[in-house]
């Protein structure tokens, strides 16, 4: 049985909130203002774990490399994507019950489906779609003075997973999609006291936004669904291949195909996750290189000396390892998903405290990527630390990707779409922040540059052989 809360053993915590509206209005308010120095407090005041119930929701707060290894490793059977909760009810609303929000048998199940799509020979067979798009995005800078990068970012990592993935082209309404993007991340991130049936400002953008979104993804399957189940199975992207899945290991033993609705929320689950964190991350990771002029130079050095203007290919990738350092530097000052939430499934225990089933933990990222316990002068940029891998000896420091059995499935899409446009990028443009440009992170569901990122272009010659 499960102990009243008032048994349990907790972690130091401050006072509980209570479930009156107006007290619960100003928590989310005071957190939604600045979430990671609200937490940061917390975490200085209480320490690596925080019990901070919410309402009626236990909510328990950890940046610990342990806790986290138990949660999201170890112990990953008793935890599950969280399901209740602000973010979690909104994500919902737009992602239904695709991979990122599914638990038990369904994600298993869809994941199956998923997995041939994104096994690493694959992917491999991706590299020269996203070299081409990145070479018509570089081919548009030439004689641009400037560029708000992080919209560049996006625009190509949009372009790059809905041709190598669906085999289809959006860029005549990217600026729409990102749009409606902003919108699912604002209101995943906003408080709602009020319901969803009123017709608020705020309402009627989160509708539209879905209705768009839908539009795209809905014509993307009917067009598709309209070749043919022989012209299907032809094709070799992951959009036709869903459409024809079936799930031979379904518990009555007949092959089930995937519905249209889930079909839907699938695909929009990997139209945004597949995009938006990578362009986070080498947005973040170009603006780093322009405020740290030794490494970037560097970086140029190498591009240069291995592909003498060449562009890059899965061979000479293997000869860039700064490159490779550059990024995960960057991912780790900035992880494109900052925080993770998992409920428990069960009664368990983390960090020698029990966990009561239903209670929800919180893993902060952000905070264990800049602790100075796992990486010396946390704030600094130093591609160097991941000269020899990760450099933390605890397991769970560094987790731009999340861990376990949910580590992130578009995990080496992504790493490979990043390396290749950092690369072709460095060789051809040396990127200054715009005077006047404000830089600050937006926590939301993943982290973006809360005031963009205006970048001045330079052109460069790199050597050939």
């Amino acid at each position: 049985m499960t102990p009243a809360p008032t048994e349990l053993k907790l972690p130091p915590g401050p006072p509980p909130v209570r479930r009156t509206p107006w007290e619960l209005y100003r928590y989310l308010r005071e957190f939604q203002r600045d979430p990671a120095a609200f937490v940061a407090r917390r975490f200085a005041e209480y320490g690596d774990m925080y019990y901070a119930p919410l309402g009626p929701t236990r909510l328990y707060v950890t940046r610990h490399p342990d806790h986290i290894r138990e949660v999201l490793i170890d112990k990953g059977s008793s935890f599950k994507k969280t399901e209740a909760g602000n973010a979690a009810r909104h994500l919902r609303r737009f992602l239904g019950n695709g991979l990122l929000l599914s638990n038990g048998e369904l994600w298993r199940r869809q994941r199956r489906m998923i997995n041939p799509a994104l096994h690493r020979r694959q992917i491999e067979s991706y590299a020269q779609t996203m070299l081409d798009s990145t070479q018509r995005m570089l081919d548009k800078w030439q004689g641009v003075a400037s560029v708000e990068l992080s919209a560049e970012m996006m625009q190509l990592t949009l372009a790059i997973v809905t041709k190598s993935l669906f085999d289809y082209g959006v860029e005549e309404r990217t600026g729409e999609v990102m749009h409606a993007m902003d919108t699912f991340r604002t209101v995943a991130t906003t408080p709602a006291f009020l319901p969803s049936w009123l017709p608020l400002p705020g309402e009627l953008r989160t509708r539209r936004a879905l209705t768009l979104v839908d539009g795209i993804i809905y014509r993307m399957i009917d067009e598709r669904q309209a070749l043919g189940p022989a012209e299907l199975a032809r094709r070799t992207d992951l959009l036709s291949a869903l459409i024809l899945a079936t799930d031979e290991e379904s518990a009555s033993g007949d092959e089930r195909r995937m519905t249209q609705k889930l079909l839907r929320d699938e695909l929009l689950t990997l139209f945004l996750a597949g995009h938006e964190t990578t362009s986070h991350a080498l947005t973040w990771t170009f603006y780093l290189l322009s405020q740290h002029p030794e490494a970037e130079a560097r970086l140029h050095a190498e591009v240069d000396s291995v592909l003498a203007g060449a562009p890059p290919t899965l061979e000479s990738l293997r000869s860039l390892p700064f490159t490779d350092m550059v990024l995960n530097e960057a991912m780790r000052l900035y992880p494109p998903a900052p925080v993770v939430s998992r409920t428990a499934a069960e009664d368990t225990e983390v960090g020698g405290y029990p966990i009561p089933a239903g209670a929800e933990l919180i893993i902060w990222l952000y905070f264990t990527h800049h602790d100075p316990r796992w990486f010396p002068d946390p704030e600094a940029f130093r591609p160097e630390r991941f000269a020899d891998g990760t450099p933390a000896a605890v397991r769970g420091a560094f987790l731009p990707f999340g861990g376990g059995s949910r580590l992130c499935i578009g995990k080496e899409f992504a790493l490979l779409e990043a390396r290749l446009v950092l690369a072709t990028v460095a060789q051809r443009f040396r990127l200054r922040l715009e005077p006047g440009q404000r830089v600050a992170p937006r926590f939301a569901v993943t982290l973006s540059p809360r005031y963009g990122m205006r970048m001045q272009l330079t052109a460069r010659t790199p050597p050939r052989a």
